[in-house]
């Protein structure tokens, strides 16, 4: 079976449900399934006659809407293969932005691309200055009269996913049909996902967990799904909720930074007038989990009905289609104490709370149907002890084959087996897995290993540290590899930042055992960002180095702070 035949299916067995857009509190717009898979044929259609061949790449740059549902099955019914692009966001530089839309255009030899009339006439002028022979069509006027579905395999390419590029350039992970259906079959069993579901995503529909965790998972499913363009929740988060209170959602997830956002933002007189009692399970993904914010979330919506058991913290990645691993649902968060310095080195050491050289690591589960997980040591060896750190590999039904036009990151991704590297670092205990940080986000200092999001953790829950605001980089200097901290805040005072500084060098050193070597304040936003919003650590050291060269007049730095290695 492929997309398209699923797509059918579900419009076939006339459930009533289909997809609806919510701008601010209200609902914009509606398609039923049968609808949707009546679209997707004339889309499908009118990119034939434009001389879309099955098997091309066709990029789609659209906001989050109905259009994008059709653009995207449309490709698909033509038996081409969608490329989704992140539109203009306000968490993205342009410059990043069309960085990105030149990487895909590039190695997916893209020569279509789905957008609408305003955003056409950005893009069209600045990605035809690179030579490349492409279109920029509006999906508005793309549709034929008549409808058209092509055959293609089960193992033929269905969609090109590029990675969020956090810690390198972004690269285009190749999914077909069937790795997509298996890992939506595999999220619907660890889920329990069903027709009588009710699905809100407020998510970037061109990122994995907005794509196949919300809009694929469920209208395969033929579960109303709720859409929200991320900039409505951005603005406000409690329009989420009241979405969630009036439409009756049962399944939803973000990211760790947005149930922040939603803590900070939605007061408790707010929360008196939402009912959150249908919300069965949440997903929290994408970022590191925080155990303790979920705790704060839990109590500060409970008057709203919310469950401490709707927390459902995921394991996943684009190079697994989406999800790897998903805990049993209707229980409690399971987490565990852990010594930092001896996780630096790859040995578990369990503690508790009260020790101040401990971190607090949440089960994201064990792995779903059709997927296995291994842990491999630093020597290549299979790890089977619970009390060893190792990096996550991943194989299965579910699991990429290679990246785009990139046989060297395939092979070096790929191994014996279709044994695929993760990058990230975990360990079991009882059989579940507990992620504690990414390989090549390691920062090392005078021989010792620490996480770069440790050190951003106790920097950014700071006061006057903005929210998610903080980046760690080791920077050589001429003694040797200092480490610094960016931190964003808007703070103007000049005693206030200088006070700002010393709490951001005693939190780290005092927690962590390492004492920055610089921190360097810069305005709110100025951190660099991927176009999902997350931190951009690939590139952290000549982003920081700009910066410290920069004239004191300059934009981006308004002030460092040197300090002594202890």
């Amino acid at each position: 079976m492929t997309l398209t035949a699923a797509l059918r299916d579900v419009a076939e067995r006339g459930t009533g449900h289909g997809v609806r857009l919510f701008r601010g509190d209200r609902e914009r717009e509606r398609a039923g399934f049968d609808e949707l898979y009546a679209q997707a044929g004339r889309v499908a259609c009118g990119l034939l006659e434009r001389g879309v061949r099955p098997g091309e790449r066709v990029a789609i740059a659209l906001p989050t809407s109905i259009d994008f549902a059709r653009a995207l099955f449309g490709v698909l019914a033509a038996g081409a293969v969608p490329v989704p692009v992140p539109p203009p966001a306000r968490f993205a530089s342009l410059e990043i932005h069309m960085r990105r839309i030149v990487i895909a255009m590039r190695q997916s030899k893209v020569r279509v691309v789905l957008s609408d009339a305003a955003l056409g006439s950005l893009l069209g002028p600045v990605l035809g200055g690179d030579g490349e022979e492409f279109r920029v069509l509006d999906i508005a006027a793309v549709p034929a009269s008549s409808a058209v579905y092509t055959d293609v395999g089960v193992d033929a390419p269905a969609l090109v996913q590029y990675t969020s590029g956090t810690s390198e350039d972004p690269k285009g992970v190749v999914l077909t049909h069937a790795n997509l259906l298996a890992n939506v079959e595999a999220i619907t069993k660890g889920i329990g996902l069903t027709d009588a579901d009710v699905g809100c995503c407020w998510l970037p529909l061109f990122h994995d967990m907005g794509l196949i965790g919300a809009l694929l998972s469920s209208v395969l499913a033929g579960a109303d799904t709720c859409l929200m363009p991320p900039e409505d929740f951005l603005r406000d988060p409690g329009r989420w909720l009241r979405v969630i209170s009036r439409q009756r959602v049962t399944l939803s997830a973000a990211p760790n930074s947005g149930y922040l956002h939603a803590l900070r933002k939605v007061p408790a007189e707010a929360v008196r007038e939402l009912d959150l009692s249908s919300w069965r399970l949440t997903l929290n993904g994408a970022e590191p989990v925080d155990a303790e914010l979920m705790r704060r979330f839990c109590a500060h919506f409970a008057p709203a009905g919310f469950r401490r058991t709707a927390f459902l913290p995921v394991y996943g990645l684009a190079e697994g289609s989406l999800a790897v691993t998903i805990p049993p649902t209707g229980r409690e968060v399971r987490s565990v104490w852990v010594r930092r310095d001896m996780l630096g080195e790859g040995i578990v050491e369990f503690g508790g709370p009260d020790s101040g050289h401990c971190r607090e690591i949440v089960s994201v589960g064990v792995p779903v149907t059709g997927t296995e997980v291994r842990l491999v040591g630093e020597g290549g060896g299979v790890l089977h002890s619970d009390a060893a750190v190792g990096e996550i590999h991943i194989r299965g039904a579910s699991v990429m084959r290679g990246y785009e036009a990139n046989e060297p990151a395939t092979r070096a991704t790929v191994g014996d087996g279709g044994w695929v590297s993760t990058g990230d670092l975990a360990f079991r205990k009882n059989g579940e897995l507990y992620v504690a940080g990414r390989k090549k986000e390691m920062i090392i200092v005078f021989g010792q290993n620490y996480y770069a999001s440790d050190i951003e953790s106790v920097a950014g829950r700071l006061p006057g540290v903005a929210h998610h605001g903080a980046l760690a980089a080791t920077v050589p200097f001429a003694d040797g590899d200092g480490l610094v901290v960016m931190v964003e805040t808007r703070e103007t005072e000049p005693y206030a930042r200088s006070e700002l500084v010393s709490r951001v060098r005693y939190a780290v050193s005092s927690e962590l055992g390492i004492t920055p070597r610089e921190v360097l304040l810069v305005r709110k936003g100025r951190l660099p960002r991927t176009s999902s919003g997350k931190l951009l650590r690939h590139g952290a050291r000549a982003v920081y180095e700009q910066w410290a060269s920069a004239s004191p007049d300059a934009e981006q730095p308004l002030t460092t702070d040197q300090a002594t290695v202890e």
